[in-house]
């Protein structure tokens, strides 16, 4: 057998090898909600709230909520929620305002 058809055989069977790990890497892309943005409510300062619109998986939101007066964060979380579906929004206690929002992803 001459050396370019070993190395053509050989590309083949490499590429057989490989093809089925590239088809399971466009899936896992797709595992996580994408299209996602999050506002925080203006008439009550407490609150934080995602929307993912497209993927599979779930997300939810999360809230750094700080204590007025005080110098102490405490991170809470809204529901897991699918997306396309309904919003999750977080609540800070009454006596806390939201710092920072943000949200969690998972597959």
């Amino acid at each position: 057998m001459n050396t370019a058809l070993k190395a053509g055989l050989r590309t083949v069977a490499l590429a057989a090898l490989l093809a089925p790990a590239l088809v399971l890497v466009p899936g896992a892309a797709q595992a996580a909600p994408s299209g996602c943005s999050g506002a925080y409510n203006l008439e009550y300062q407490n609150t934080y709230a995602v929307y993912c619109s497209k993927g599979t998986g779930e997300y939810r939101a999360k809230a750094r909520c700080y204590r007025i007066g005080s110098e102490n964060y405490t991170t809470r979380y809204g529901t897991w929620k699918r997306p396309g579906g309904t919003v999750s929004t977080v609540f800070c206690q009454s006596n806390e305002e939201v710092a920072s929002g943000s949200w969690e992803l998972r597959g």
